[in-house]
């Protein structure tokens, strides 16, 4: 359903936060990110993939709404918004932690480094955390998600990697205010 073209059109034209950002040809999943994390009630085992799409959506819009003024003022497009997002929700080990990180990753960027997350390059060779360890040979690869490969010094992966929180999506918005380049 997600490889429909026509039904991806139809989302974007519904709601404002769904670009033709999610429809370049290297993302893997096009909805990455826009499915809000939450608890849902779902009436009957015979509900269409089309309606749970929607309701998650629907709350996407609800989290996404009260920041739209900020997103829409930002250098950074909804979709960078929720790519960054979504690093920081892999990264982050607290919500103490979530503004920190936003900061290394915008420092980053602004710095013309690769971002250098661990968490990008799983996605990218799509191995799971603590599966096993990377090997050198996906480290150097380039991958449009892999922020420690070749040529993304100053980028971001080309999307979201995991499902965001309204904690992220704020951290997202408003870093804490370091010069700091690294954290652990």
């Amino acid at each position: 359903l997600l490889q429909n073209e026509e039904y991806i059109k139809t989302l974007i034209e519904k709601y404002w936060f769904l670009t033709d950002e999610i429809k370049d040809d290297d993302i893997y999943y096009s909805l990455e990110g826009y499915l809000f994390p939450d608890t849902y009630a779902i009436e009957n085992k015979d509900v269409k993939i089309e309606d749970i799409f929607e309701k998650m959506l629907d709350r996407m819009k609800e989290i996404l709404d009260e920041y739209k003024d900020e997103i829409e003022n930002s250098e950074y497009s909804v979709h960078e918004i929720l790519t960054i997002a979504s690093i920081i929700e892999m990264e982050s080990m607290s919500n103490e932690d979530r503004s920190g990180i936003s900061r290394v990753i915008y420092n980053r960027l602004n710095n013309n480094m690769k971002i250098g997350s661990d968490v990008t390059t799983y996605y990218a060779v799509q191995v799971d955390m603590g599966e096993r360890d990377l090997y050198q040979r996906e480290l150097d690869e380039y991958n449009p998600y892999n922020t420690r490969g070749p040529n993304m010094e100053g980028k971001l992966p080309i999307g979201p990697i995991s499902s965001v929180s309204k904690n992220s999506i704020e951290a997202a918005l408003e870093p804490s205010n370091t010069d700091y380049l690294f954290f652990v």
